[in-house]
């Protein structure tokens, strides 16, 4: 049964294997832009919604998910590419619209390992930010790369 996915990250039971998030925690937050007033306090500007912010929990253990270090590669690879992917749980996006998310933090808290240094289980810590990749009204260049308008100067 699939929880959820990020990119070809799979959450939930896939292949024989169980690889799930224990905790996800979304923040919204808005931009607001301060204007300094003479002696008095300053004034707010509402400048619309910030970029969402998600972070997931994990534990992989290797009476769940097989030997960790596989998914630990797969996590890693997507941290260090900056890949954007969607990131979807029970069949709904975790952002607004077509949103995609990188990865911003990702750290693991080793715990459990066989005698020989084989690690059995780690705890995941994953932050992920939203990622727009064009800008609205611009979707499409005429080469077909988002976020670069193929209007004239």
């Amino acid at each position: 049964m699939v929880e959820g996915v990020y990119g070809s990250i799979i959450f939930g039971r896939a292949t024989g294997r169980i690889h799930t998030f224990y905790e996800i925690d979304r923040r919204y937050k808005a931009r607001l832009g301060a204007h300094m007033v003479h002696l008095r306090k300053p004034l707010l500007e509402y400048a619309g919604p910030d970029l969402v912010e998600i972070e997931m929990s994990l534990t992989l253990d290797a009476s769940w998910c097989g030997d960790p270090n596989p998914l630990l590669a797969q996590w890693h690879f997507y941290n260090e590419n900056a890949i954007a992917a969607p990131l979807i749980v029970g069949g709904k996006p975790l952002g607004p619209g077509l949103s995609l998310f990188v990865i911003e933090d990702l750290s693991e808290h080793q715990k459990h390992w066989l005698p020989p240094g084989q690690l059995l289980a780690v705890e995941l810590h994953a932050s992920f930010k939203e990622y727009i990749p064009f800008v609205e009204g611009d979707v499409m260049s005429s080469l077909g790369i988002p976020g670069f308008g193929g209007g004239g100067l």
